[in-house]
């Protein structure tokens, strides 16, 4: 009898692990669906927009690396809420942990204005890091020590830098003179796209290996699927969650260190938009895994590397990218509370 029963539970413990793994491409092809119907109520051919959206990430060679590099921020920002989202910490302060963190990346020239190029370059990514990390912090000791909700704070803490960076753009030792639109000056120390790139996937490999293959990592995935048996357990949950709330503004400024020294060679007051939104809504397609994410992100890259040549050969603006976006992130956000639901279901019958 207990054979039986095997055989009968088998069939659909497979079936879920792969409706689980296409979970992520379902979302995603049902988001382009319904834009389609959008297009198509609008008076355009859904189809000769994706077409073009297509031909404009892939097509040529130029957009193939429009894809990676726009691809390769958006992973890390998608680890950076991830890696909180797996001990139920909700990090949505991206943007203006990017934003704080290129702050401190603009300062290092002037601090050591006659260090060596490579050197400065070193010490900007190192400021970048720790600048998005610190700021990162806040929310989670606020959380920790007066019971406040780290969304709140992050939302409130994401407009007062944004306000800062503004200001300091215009007004502090930073600003570049002479220019209506707030920038800082110049910044020599440079990354090239290879570089990233090749930073990139270490820090891939690196995240995988110790998600799955640490005790850390164990310990995280054991605070996210219970907490009260993880505690019980003798993990030391809130030190474990500070941690990991340091680790995602530690993404988050490492991508604007990117963005600074990669692609605008200074600070801008909008270079992060929407950037942290992009980076979420990548981490809710892959559920928090490594290759979910990657795929998440090459969708998105891909999206907004094509978003030019959508507008200039349909009739379809540019804008409905951002409407894909939007439907992809709702459907796999659906697929998240869907397994949310389902662990609260087993805890409270376990309980």
């Amino acid at each position: 009898m207990g054979e039986n029963v095997m055989e009968r539970k088998l069939p659909e413990v497979s079936l879920k692990k792969l409706l689980g793994g296409l979970s992520p491409v379902v979302a995603v092809l049902i988001a382009f669906a319904v834009a389609g119907l959008v297009v198509l109520a609008s008076g355009g051919n859904p189809l000769e927009a994706y077409r073009a959206l297509a031909k404009g990430a892939l097509g040529s060679w130029v957009g193939i690396k429009n894809t990676i590099r726009y691809t390769l921020p958006i992973i890390l920002l998608a680890f950076s809420f991830s890696i909180c989202n797996r001990c139920g910490y909700f990090n949505i302060g991206q943007e203006g942990q990017m934003y704080f963190a290129a702050l401190g990346i603009a300062f290092v020239p002037q601090v050591i204005p006659n260090a060596p190029l490579w050197v400065q370059a070193v010490v900007m990514v190192a400021a970048g890091a720790l600048f998005g990390g610190l700021i990162s912090l806040l929310p989670a000791v606020f959380k920790f020590l007066f019971g406040v909700n780290e969304v709140v704070i992050a939302i409130l803490m994401n407009y007062i830098i944004l306000l800062l960076t503004d200001y300091l753009l215009n007004n502090g030792p930073i600003a570049k003179a002479d220019t209506t639109v707030p920038m800082s000056v110049n910044l020599a120390p440079s990354l090239n796209t290879t570089l990233i790139l090749v930073a990139v996937v270490a820090i891939i490999i690196a995240y995988a290996l110790c998600i799955r293959g640490t005790v850390p990592g164990y310990e995280l995935r054991m605070i996210g699927h219970n907490p009260k048996f993880a505690k019980a357990c003798g993990v030391k949950t809130i030190r474990i969650v500070l941690v990991v709330a340091l680790l995602g503004g530690v993404f988050s400024g490492l991508t604007a260190a990117g963005e600074v020294m990669g692609v605008y060679h200074k600070v801008y007051n909008n270079f992060a938009v929407d950037m942290g939104f992009n980076g979420m809504t990548a981490a809710l397609i892959g559920k928090d895994s490594t290759l979910g994410i990657i795929f998440g992100s090459l969708i998105l890259g891909a999206l907004q590397s094509g978003a030019v040549t959508l507008s200039v050969e349909t009739s379809v603006q540019a804008e409905m990218v951002q409407v894909v976006k939007g439907f992809v992130m709702l459907f796999a956000t659906i697929n998240i509370l869907r397994y949310l639901l389902q662990s609260r279901r087993k805890e409270g019958k376990t309980a």
